[in-house]
């Protein structure tokens, strides 16, 4: 499950602000920063292929390690798209192209988000939607979509080759459910004066429902009205758990554990002011630093090196897991001096390559610090969070190759 929020600029300002999203995926599910160069030729194929095509435009992307396509990224002209699953009445099929495809080609052909809007229009109604989204756990699904650049934003709600989408006139939030009603400026031929309110329409509303949509809906709408906000209040936002409870769908950073089999695994925003992308590249927000990333640069690391820091940065999360409450509050302290440290190094004159190695090389210092204050403590909390969470340490530890990896996931893990 997901959330993806678009920030207008104060005071009535014609532009865009801040583009923010969470990504939730199963758990041991790694997601990793990867960059893709202008003039590649891409072959966009998850499950059913795309005709291939060149890249225009360099494209940073937040991506699951299967799949060809990605969760959430933005593109050289400071377009970004967020996609959330829907569930709805009309089945998905299972057998498809993958929202998180749609998503990757509109970034790397689009110079606006009006021009990413028309492709993934275009794409949807050619070669529809579907496929099994999950990783360690079968999930079909529709896809709504969020698109930003410097100027305005767009929502789109697709269900198969059916669509539907509205401009942003202000801050708004998407979750995983169908957001627009009879509020749409365009709509598929087939649903013309046929559809007066989408969202009854479509929407399956018990599934919407467990899935913990609406809750979260309503507690985005109620941040979004604030009317400044900084960088570390969008921060906040996507580290927002207003229930105070550890394993519910009903927050925005969500923890799995329990009867809540998906959470956040990345989390990323885009700063239009100082075109810096910010990404934690690790599960939960409240735990993971934010790293500072150029719009601009371009950097080719192989899937293998964004893989092993993600793994990384879930073994301190999963550490602190055993007693969150108080290991997040033991951390908070370090977290918070590392972000300073990072936040500092964002607004200095080091950019590029060596922005990024400083990065994480902070993140790097900052994980082995934060082992140290969690220590290997015993696993506290309910009978069924402690034995999902024991499982799927077991599933972590049984499938790690890296000798280093599982060593550190024997002690602090298992």
């Amino acid at each position: 499950m997901c959330d993806t929020f678009y920030i207008k600029q104060p005071g009535g300002g014609a532009g865009t602000e801040y583009f923010a999203k969470n990504s939730d995926r199963d758990p041991n599910e790694p997601q990793y920063m990867f960059f893709v160069p202008a003039g590649k030729i891409s072959h966009p194929k998850t499950y059913v292929e795309m005709p291939p095509y060149e890249v225009k435009y360099g494209t940073w992307l937040s991506k699951p390690s299967w799949m060809w396509g990605a969760e959430m990224g933005v593109n050289e002209n400071g377009v970004a798209i967020g996609n959330e699953a829907t569930f709805n009445k009309v089945k998905a099929e299972k057998v498809g192209v993958l929202g998180m495809d749609h998503l990757r080609v509109a970034l790397e052909l689009s110079s606006t988000a009006r021009e990413a809007l028309e492709i993934l229009i275009r794409n949807t109604e050619v070669y529809g939607q579907g496929g099994d989204g999950g990783y360690e756990h079968p999930l079909f699904y529709h896809n709504s979509y969020l698109l930003t650049d410097l100027t305005e934003a767009y929502v789109l709600d697709t269900v198969g080759r059916y669509w539907a989408y509205k401009k942003l006139m202000g801050n708004y939030n998407i979750s995983n459910k169908i957001s627009i009603q009879n509020d749409f400026d365009d709509i598929s031929p087939e649903l013309k004066g046929k559809v007066q309110n989408l969202e009854k329409y479509f929407t399956n509303p018990i599934v919407s429902y467990f899935a913990g949509a609406y809750h979260r809906e309503r507690r985005g709408m109620e941040i979004m009205q604030r009317q400044h906000y900084d960088l570390s209040d969008v921060m906040s936002v996507l580290q927002d758990r207003h229930t105070g409870k550890v394993a519910t769908m009903r927050n925005i950073c969500v923890i799995g554990g329990g009867l809540v089999s998906s959470q956040t695994t990345a989390s990323l925003l885009y700063d239009y002011k100082s075109k810096m992308i910010w990404y934690t590249e690790g599960p939960d927000p409240e735990v993971q630093l934010f790293k500072p990333l150029q719009l601009g640069f371009c950097n080719e690391d192989d899937a293998g090196e964004g893989i092993k820091r993600w793994k990384y940065n879930n073994l301190l999360f999963r550490a602190a897991l055993k007693d969150y409450e108080a290991n997040r509050d033991r951390l908070a302290p370090l977290r918070a001096q590392y972000q300073d440290q990072l936040l500092r190094l964002s607004a200095s004159d080091t950019g590029g390559e060596k922005m990024y190695k400083e990065a994480h090389a902070m993140n790097r210092e900052y994980v082995n610090e934060g082992l140290k204050l969690v220590g290997t403590g015993p696993f506290r909390g309910g009978s069924r969070f402690k034995n999902y969470w024991r499982k799927e340490n077991k599933a972590l530890f049984e499938k790690e190759t890296d000798p280093q990896l599982k060593e550190l996931y024997g002690r602090y893990l298992i």
